[in-house]
């Protein structure tokens, strides 16, 4: 059940499209690197979401939260942005949506992208449930 679920998610978040006209400098633009899951690193389902996104990319709207492309966090909820981020704190937004005619059960993701790193890419981590993405953003 959990890896129908997973794969569900994975299909509905890799069906969404990259923006190309985003406000440039301030937003980011994310690569994924990794990817970990409560389950074990041996599960059929897991092998399968690590090929499925490596290398795939998102933007993140750094005003309203709002994750497009490989990851999406706007499903049926609005992202809450926690935190700005500084020289001195990670970016943070999360956001939280019950079920839905094409996703079933909630989902929780939580983003945290560290601003505070010098140069100009930023590691991210991003949970969505019990799975976690990590890689690298880039303003732009």
């Amino acid at each position: 059940m959990i890896t129908s679920r997973l794969q569900c998610v994975a299909a509905f978040l890799l069906a969404i499209g990259i923006p190309q006209d985003s406000r440039a400098g301030d937003d980011y633009r994310c690569t994924i690197e990794r990817f970990y899951q409560a389950q074990e690193e041996t599960d059929p389902a897991y092998k399968a979401l690590l090929s499925t996104f490596k290398g795939k990319q998102f933007t993140v709207d750094r005003a309203s939260g709002i994750t497009v492309g490989a990851l999406k966090n706007s499903v049926d909820a609005k992202p809450h942005v926690i935190d700005q981020g500084r020289k001195d704190n990670s970016y943070k937004v999360v956001s939280a949506a019950g079920s839905t005619e094409i996703l079933p059960g909630s989902i929780l993701t939580a983003l945290n992208v560290m601003e505070f790193i010098e140069g100009e890419k930023k590691p991210f981590n991003y949970m969505i449930n019990d799975g976690v993405f990590f890689g690298t953003c880039e303003h732009f």
